[in-house]
């Protein structure tokens, strides 16, 4: 018979008392670099951009209004500036947590979130990584539960995205060979 007790609100866990894993070190200056190639291929595009307008049909209205240019690239150096610095804020602020039966994963500044997959619902996970994350030696661990909605944790060492990802796989194996029940975690 199945039974479900109330359980009171002092007796439930603290999320404070996880030992939340940080990102990799080095992911706030993977991010970095990457925003600084695409914002370098944006200059790059606006200079070729402000040439031709500089030079060509709209010369006139470079003459006429001379602080257009300067207004443009200000606002392109400072939100340059905040996509190299947003990095630094962010990453910190992210994290996992393993569990006995689940993965966490917290995100946000100022949106913060907590996202738990227990591992009685995962069905497959995977590791990649970009050419830029190989460059810094770091991967990124998905998680995929049934019915959709997985996440993926990104900036981890390339060695621990591997040990996560043997790690649940062998969780989930585990959950299989028990023979839970999937709508009740108990056994069938």
């Amino acid at each position: 018979m199945f039974v479900n007790p109330q359980v009171p609100p002092d007796a439930l866990p603290r999320a404070e008392q996880l030992d939340w894993q940080a990102l990799h070190p080095r992911f706030v200056r993977r991010l970095q670099l990457g925003t600084l190639i695409r914002f370098s291929v944006f200059a790059g595009i606006g200079g070729g951009v402000h040439y031709a307008l500089a030079t060509g049909g709209l010369a006139a209205l470079f003459r006429a209004a001379p602080w257009l240019p300067v207004i443009a690239w200000s606002v392109f150096a400072a939100l340059s500036f905040w996509a190299l610095a947003w990095p630094a804020i962010a990453v910190p602020r992210h994290g996992y947590a393993v569990r006995d039966r689940d993965i966490l994963y917290r995100s946000g500044v100022l949106w913060r979130s907590v996202r738990a997959i227990p591992f009685n619902r995962v069905q497959h996970t995977k590791t990649d990584s970009t050419p830029l994350d190989r460059r810094f030696g770091l991967a990124n661990l998905s998680v995929f539960p049934a019915g959709g909605g997985g996440h993926k944790i990104r900036g981890l060492g390339r060695e621990t995205a591997e040990r996560l990802r043997a790690y649940v796989s062998a969780r989930i194996e585990a959950e299989s060979d028990r023979g839970t029940d999937p709508d009740f975690g108990e056994p069938a």
